[in-house]
């Protein structure tokens, strides 16, 4: 059942790609090289980090559809990892997540499918900023970055 939830939340997701966003630079960002896009007509989020080695994180967040346990509240953070342009798709990926009021969400094996890491959190927007972060190990080297949503 999960896995038919993640693929309607990747079938909006390419819908919602449809839509040409402004794209900005982000002063905020951890990384010179990060740009962030957010469409706030379909709050629709998408930063694009990149890391050493050649290695860059896509990141989208955006609201899971209601029913089948979500509510208005709760948001897919999926990712997806190149490294030279190609997608990485046998690693694992581990998400964590820091919330505007001090508490936090241990790191959790982020599911995968089709080259996408996904997972679901329950973020109250009114509240703040939450920092969400990405890390996985390749070639004996941990890689982490993160984003703050909404920006």
């Amino acid at each position: 059942m999960k896995k038919i939830i993640m693929l309607m939340a990747i079938l909006g997701l390419v819908a919602a790609c449809s839509t040409s966003p402004k794209i900005e630079q982000s002063d905020e960002s951890k990384h010179g090289n990060a740009t962030q896009v957010m469409d706030h007509i379909h709050s629709f989020y998408v930063s694009r980090i990149g890391l050493d080695d050649g290695y860059e994180i896509i990141f989208h967040v955006m609201p899971a559809p209601e029913g089948e346990g979500f509510s208005r509240e709760d948001y897919h953070l999926m990712v997806n990892i190149k490294k030279d342009g190609n997608i990485m798709k046998d690693l694992k990926v581990y998400s964590e997540i820091h919330h505007p009021d001090g508490t936090s969400e241990p790191k959790v094996l982020m599911m995968v499918m089709d080259g996408w890491y996904m997972t679901a959190y329950h973020l109250e927007r009114a509240s703040g900023k939450h920092e969400m972060i990405v890390s996985f190990e390749q070639g004996g080297r941990m890689y982490s970055s993160g984003i703050e949503y909404p920006e």
